[in-house]
């Protein structure tokens, strides 16, 4: 396997329960290992509570907030932050700001990757981006 690079705004893009979600390393990428997401989720955004059966899931904020819980713990996560939701455990959030939320998200090992690319893709952005490659 080789390695690559995308730019800003390269990878496979789908809808996803709301958010934008840009896949930038699948499981199939990674040889099952992890998959890592940017996800973009519209202010007022609320995702229902929920369980990842056998995956990690770890979100690092880059823009907006969220309000969240795992199990009985609550958070609040700004931009720079960093969640770790365990596998098996029930989690939701809540976008707070005004903006728009955007955040790397992280699974391990992938399945929600997988989950999301069953979906509708939306259209083809540059793959690669201007300094990208991919081989």
């Amino acid at each position: 396997m080789s390695g690559f690079v995308l730019g800003p705004d390269a990878g496979p893009a789908y809808e996803f329960h709301g958010a934008t979600v840009v896949i930038k390393a699948s499981g199939e990428d990674t040889l099952g290992q992890l998959a890592v997401m940017e996800s973009v989720y519209p202010p007022e955004l609320s995702v229902r509570p929920h369980v990842h059966n056998g995956e990690d899931e770890m979100f690092y904020l880059l823009d907006g907030e969220l309000t969240g819980f795992c199990e009985d713990d609550r958070w609040t996560a700004t931009p720079g932050c960093f969640v770790f939701v365990p596998r098996d455990r029930v989690h939701g959030f809540t976008v707070t700001s005004s903006e728009p939320a955007r955040a790397l998200v992280i699974t391990g090992p992938p399945q929600l990757d997988r989950q999301i690319a069953t979906r509708n893709q939306l259209p083809d952005k540059d793959q690669a981006g201007e300094a990208g490659f991919r081989g």
